[in-house]
């Protein structure tokens, strides 16, 4: 009968080590999932956020775009007229700033 006791014993305790050692190696698997999900799910969030961040960037670039374009047209419009002004129209006006600055410094 002792001897039967200490067999159970010794056969539980075998049970209870291989128990142990199959939670730990679920407990290692479960771990190691969970770190392979999290790195998926960063990859999947940070691919998201690049998105997000380059249509924002590119939004923004239209918006600047659409408000240069007035400014733009405006700055070509002033140069072609100043490109199409005639030779006596810029002598007068060479003229009439050397008037300004000469009396301006009364140096007449």
């Amino acid at each position: 009968m002792a001897r039967e006791a200490i067999e159970t014993i010794r056969q539980a305790e075998e049970k209870a080590k291989s128990l142990l050692k199959d939670a730990m190696q679920a407990s290692k698997n479960s771990k190691e999932e969970a770190i392979k999900l999290a790195e998926v799910e960063y990859n999947r969030i940070l691919t998201e956020a690049e998105n997000e961040a380059e249509m924002i960037k590119n939004n923004r670039i239209k918006e600047g775009e659409a408000a240069a374009q007035p400014i733009i047209d405006k700055g070509n419009a002033d140069a072609k007229v100043i490109l199409n002004l005639s030779n006596d129209a810029i002598e007068s006006a060479v003229n009439n700033i050397i008037e300004r600055i000469v009396n301006a410094n009364g140096n007449s």
